[in-house]
């Protein structure tokens, strides 16, 4: 007998190709994303969990500035472990989803091959 269950639905939150900042300092989190689904109320920094595609859980801080009329949201807190963890380079991209729960966030990363003369993503 079949289940009558879906599984949730998963969205995209936002995407970006991997910059050396990104894999040697901290990771520049897009402006939008961060308006629209993460609410700082007032403070400059936020920590936050995503699952990665083994299960992994992983806590990351979004850290704004507020002196500024345009924020530059960094990822700071928990990111460069992630990087050395995952082997992460300059080039690979790294997406942010939304599973059913918009707290529930999950992370793939993945790295651009050629594949029989051909560019394909690949998934870390």
């Amino acid at each position: 007998m079949q289940s009558s269950r879906s599984e949730p639905a998963v969205k995209e939150l936002c995407s970006k190709i991997l910059t050396p900042t990104d894999v040697e300092v901290r990771f520049s989190f897009p402006t939008a994303t961060m308006r629209q689904h993460f609410k700082l109320e007032g403070g400059t920094r936020l920590d936050f969990q995503v699952r990665d595609k083994y299960n992994k859980d992983w806590t990351f801080r979004l850290y704004t500035r507020n002196k500024d009329s345009h924020p530059k949201p960094v990822l700071t807190r928990g990111w460069i472990d992630f990087v050395k963890k995952m082997g992460l380079r300059v080039g690979d991209k790294v997406i942010f989803l939304v599973h059913g729960n918009p707290d529930q966030l999950g992370i793939l990363v993945q790295r651009n091959i050629m594949l029989f003369g051909h560019e394909h993503w690949a998934d870390l």
